[in-house]
């Protein structure tokens, strides 16, 4: 078996189980594009359908995406449910909805006002890291590639106006789980303005991605760890949402 399958086999069922892997006993992907291949094979070993993509910058400026199965939307009165076998940590965001088709750019790469011009809604989101890896993020690049970036899934949460995006900005916010405050201050994008990382991810697509996917672009505060059975999470500030997160491993 190619070591790209046995390193999807091997995520996947950690990913059913809530468990964690070694990182030292994994052969670790050569290339991004290896890389890649598990992340594609993860899925379709699940038989999960690619609902959106997880975008970030690396330190060498290139872009690096994963592909997010599990998106749960929020009721009108802002609450939702999310559950998974390992639900390690929160990071609340900024995120976007393709009004249309995002194909690959062509010979003229996409500009900032022609990327938004396929965006159709700007969402509030909390995503959910549920680590396959005993480091998590601190484990080898292409490794934690491989296992789509940690991500456990996504709550889609209000719809914002457009001022979100001005680069630069703070956005007021405050997250308490179960009761404690776990984060009060001005939340900040990683890259300064939620745009940068979606526009480096849509000048290297290579295939098209679909009206309605969701591109969610980093962390306003940081990964933020949740207790492991229950947590109750409420977030205000620049947006109001209220999560229940439940992780169903079998300790």
């Amino acid at each position: 078996m190619p070591a790209t399958a046995t390193l999807a086999r091997q995520l996947s069922d950690a990913d059913n189980t809530g468990a964690r892997l070694v990182s030292a006993m994994l052969a670790e992907p050569a290339t991004v594009a290896e890389a890649f291949a598990v992340q594609r094979e993860t899925l379709a070993l699940n038989g999960w359908l690619t609902a959106g993509y997880k975008v970030a910058i690396r330190t060498d400026g290139s872009s690096v995406s994963a592909p997010m199965a599990h998106i749960t939307y929020a009721s009108e009165s802002g609450t939702a449910g999310f559950e998974r076998p390992a639900v390690d940590a929160l990071e609340v965001e900024i995120c976007f909805v393709l009004g249309k088709d995002l194909p690959p750019p062509g010979n003229e790469p996409y500009t900032r006002e022609t990327l938004l011009d396929h965006v159709s809604a700007i969402y509030s989101g909390a995503e959910f890291l549920g680590h396959r890896l005993d480091d998590g993020s601190k484990s080898p690049a292409l490794l934690f590639l491989a296992d789509r970036l940690g991500n456990a899934g996504y709550v889609l949460g209000e719809e914002l106006s457009e001022d979100v995006l001005e680069p630069g900005r703070n956005y007021p916010l405050t997250i308490t789980v179960n009761g404690n405050t776990v984060f009060s201050g001005p939340g900040k994008h990683p890259n300064g303005d939620p745009v940068t990382a979606f526009l480096a991810f849509a000048n290297t697509l290579t295939h098209t991605v679909a009206k309605g996917r969701i591109i969610t672009t980093g962390s306003l505060c940081g990964a933020l760890p949740l207790p492991e059975a229950r947590a109750a999470i409420a977030i205000s500030g620049f947006t109001t949402l209220t999560v229940t997160a439940a992780s169903t491993r079998q300790n």
